[in-house]
C-alpha cells in the first residue's frame, strides 16, 4: 500500500519541489499550506509521516508538532523537521517536541529521501512488535483462563473423591482434566504460533468417538449442571488430525454450550461422514444467536449481546477457528434466536469413501431456516 506523506510547507516552490520527488519514489504526497491546515488534516485523514517546516506564520512548526503530539492521531506518526535554522538550540528544540529528527535548508533530496524511508521502516517495525506483544498477551491469558478451568476441575473432583466411596469415577475425571493440563502446558506456546504465522499443528489419526466422550464427561461432571449431554451418533472412521487441539475444541463448543443453554435444554453432538471429511456438530437448545452478531462469533474478544453476566473470556470461539485451520479444518455457525445453535466443525477422514449419513437431530437443525456462518 502507497505511503501517505503530508508536506507542511508555506513556500510554494519548495512544497512542489517535495512533492514531486516524493511522488517520483512511490510515495502519495499531499500539501497542507499552513499549520491550521495541516492539524485539520491530520486529524481527518492521519498520514504515515509528516514532513514539517518550522518558520511559518500564524501557527509555526514548533507549534503543529507540539499540538499533534498531543492529539491521539499525531502521537505516534513520524515527524521530520524542515527549517533553515540549524543551530543546536533550534535541533534541541524540535526534538524535545516530538519530531523525529531534523533536516536543515538548503537539504539534499537524497539525504531526505533517505530519512523518510528509515522513519516509516522504523515505524512499520514498532507496529508489528506491538502486534506481537499484543498476541503473546492474548496467548498467555488465554492460557491462564484455561489453566485455571482444568484446576477447578482437579480440586473439585479431588474434594468429592475423598468425601465419597465411589472414588473410580472421580479419579477418571481428575485424571483426564489432568491429562489436559498437561497437554496445555506441553503446548504453551501454540496460540502464539497460530496467531503469528498460522503454524500447523503435528497431524496423526485420531479417534474422534473417544476423544468426544472424554470431553462430555469432563464437562458434563464438571458444569455439575442439569443439562443433559449426549452423544447422539458415531462417527465410522478416524479423523486425521491433532488430539490435544480436537479436544480444545469441543471443550470450548460444548462449555459455550451449557452456558448458553435455556435451563434443561439438551446438547449433543452428532456425526456425518462425506467423502473426504468428518463432520462433527455441538447442538444446543439455547437462545441462539441473532443474524447480525452470528457473522462475529469466531472473532477475537467477541461478545455476543446480553452475554455480559456469563463468564467467559471471549477468546473461546476464536481459539476454535485458529485450531481448525490449523489442522486444515473449517468450523461453521447455524442458529436461530430462540431456537438454539450449531457448531460444526469438519476435519479429513484417514480413509475414503463411506457414509454413514447425518442423523435426523443433525440434519432438522442444519436444514433449518437458520442463518450461519463459516470461517
Amino acid at each position: 500500500m502507497t505511503k501517505q506523506i503530508l508536506i507542511v510547507e508555506d513556500e510554494q516552490d519548495t512544497a512542489e519541489l517535495l512533492r514531486y520527488n516524493l511522488d517520483k519514489a512511490g510515495y502519495a504526497a499531499i500539501i497542507a499550506r499552513n499549520g491550521e491546515d495541516a492539524i485539520d488534516m491530520v486529524q481527518c485523514n492521519a498520514p504515515d509521516l509528516v514532513l514539517l517546516d518550522v518558520m511559518m506564520p500564524e501557527l509555526n512548526g514548533w507549534e503543529v508538532c507540539r499540538v499533534l503530539r498531543e492529539s491521539s492521531k499525531g502521537k505516534t506518526i513520524p515527524i521530520i523537521m524542515l527549517s533553515a535554522l540549524m543551530d543546536e538550540e533550534a535541533r534541541v528544540k524540535g526534538l524535545s517536541l516530538g519530531a523525529d529528527d531534523y533536516i536543515g535548508k538548503p537539504f539534499s533530496i537524497k539525504e531526505l529521501l533517505l530519512k523518510v524511508g528509515k522513519q516509516l521502516k522504523r515505524q512499520q517495525d514498532l507496529r508489528q512488535f506491538q502486534a506481537r506483544e499484543k498476541e503473546q498477551d492474548t496467548s498467555l491469558r488465554y492460557l491462564v483462563h484455561e489453566m485455571r478451568n482444568a484446576i477447578t476441575v482437579i480440586n473439585g473432583f479431588s474434594t468429592l473423591a475423598l468425601k465419597k466411596d465411589d472414588h473410580a469415577r472421580y479419579l477418571k475425571t481428575i485424571k483426564a482434566s489432568a491429562l489436559h493440563a498437561g497437554s496445555l502446558l506441553n503446548d504453551a506456546d501454540l496460540l502464539s504460533r497460530l496467531e503469528k504465522n498460522g503454524a500447523g499443528l503435528s497431524l496423526q489419526p485420531v479417534d474422534i468417538n473417544l476423544l468426544a466422550a472424554e470431553v462430555v464427561d469432563i464437562v458434563g461432571l464438571a458444569k455439575q449442571s442439569k443439562t443433559e449431554i449426549s452423544i447422539i451418533n458415531n462417527a465410522s472412521a478416524m479423523v486425521l488430525g491433532n488430539s490435544t487441539a480436537i479436544r480444545q475444541i469441543l471443550m470450548n463448543l460444548l462449555s459455550n454450550a451449557v452456558k448458553f443453554n435455556r435451563e434443561h435444554g439438551r446438547i449433543g453432538i452428532g456425526f456425518e461422514e462425506t467423502q473426504d471429511l468428518v463432520h462433527v456438530s455441538v447442538i444446543d437448545e439455547g437462545r441462539g444467536i441473532s443474524p447480525l452478531e452470528l457473522p462475529k462469533v469466531f472473532d477475537k474478544h467477541y461478545r455476543a449481546a446480553g452475554s455480559e453476566q456469563i463468564k467467559g473470556s471471549g477468546m473461546g470461539l476464536y481459539i476454535v477457528r485458529l485450531l481448525a485451520d490449523a489442522m486444515g479444518g473449517t468450523i461453521k455457525a447455524v442458529s436461530a434466536q430462540g431456537s438454539g445453535s450449531t457448531f460444526t466443525f469438519s476435519l479429513p477422514l484417514c480413509r475414503t469413501g463411506g457414509s454413514n449419513g447425518i442423523i435426523p437431530a443433525v440434519a432438522d437443525r442444519l436444514c433449518s431456516p437458520a442463518t450461519g456462518t463459516e470461517r
